[in-house]
Parts: structure tokens; C-alpha cells; sequence
């Protein structure tokens, strides 16, 4: 019975440690810098009707990567956690690319053309191509 309680415990506390390296590995894990990378180049428009004609493809080629993206601005907002998000115009009024900077990119306004690079998180069907962790190239 003796043996049982100690490989009971040996197991309880081999699991702690698992765990607890788990739980390092991903928190001391270093972000992603996308100023660092290399990104797709495209227009604001070409990412949208990418998504909107085929979705699946459209997450093939640019989920996940890091995109430089060129347009007009639509409107400036904030997000609940304080960073400045843009939505860029595309030819349907009731659709943007929704990009949120990772640091405050300074004075932009509507209908001035940026080029900006994020990290591409997906596409919101009947809504918007989501980008996030964005910096402004120009």
C-alpha cells in the first residue's frame, strides 16, 4: 500500500513540474517583431477580394503572415485596451481591413493613404479582414 502513495505522489509532482515548465515555455516565449519580417505586399483591396472569393485560400496564403499593406484610411479608432486601430477602405462600403497598431503610430487621418505592416489574424465573414500587431511603414 506504501508503494501505491508514493508513485501516487511521484506522479503528482512530476505533473507540477510538467506543468509548470509548460507554462514557462509559453509566457518567457519571445513575441513576434513584424518590423523584423519580411511581408507580403499588397493593396488594401487585393487582401479583401482575396478573402471574399475564397476564404480557405485566401488563409493559405496570408493567415498568420506578416502583410504590408497599402491604402486609404477609412476612420481612427481605439480599442478597449487603448491602441489605435484603422480601417482601411475597400470598393464595398460596408466592409474594411481592420488593422491595430502595436505602438501609437502619431497624427493619421481619414482618407490619407498609409502603407502598413501587421501580422494577418483571419477574416470575420460578413465583416473584415482582421490584422493586428501593425506598425506604420510610410
Amino acid at each position: 500500500m506504501k508503494n501505491w502513495k508514493k508513485i501516487i505522489f511521484a506522479l503528482f509532482i512530476t505533473g507540477i513540474v510538467t506543468a509548470g515548465a509548460v507554462v514557462l515555455y509559453v509566457y518567457l516565449k519571445p513575441h513576434r517583431d513584424v518590423t523584423q519580417e519580411k511581408g507580403v505586399q499588397l493593396s488594401a483591396q487585393k487582401l479583401f477580394d482575396a478573402f471574399k472569393a475564397n476564404e480557405t485560400e485566401a488563409n493559405t496564403k496570408y493567415l498568420d503572415k506578416a502583410i504590408e499593406l497599402n491604402g486609404e484610411v477609412s476612420d481612427i479608432t481605439t480599442n478597449q485596451d487603448g491602441k489605435t486601430v484603422v480601417n482601411f477602405k475597400t470598393n464595398d462600403p460596408l466592409f474594411v481591413i481592420n488593422c491595430t497598431f502595436k505602438t501609437n503610430p502619431g497624427e493619421l487621418k481619414p482618407g490619407q493613404t498609409i502603407i502598413f505592416k501587421g501580422i494577418c489574424t483571419g477574416y470575420i465573414p460578413d465583416a473584415n479582414v482582421v490584422i493586428n500587431e501593425g506598425v506604420l511603414i510610410k
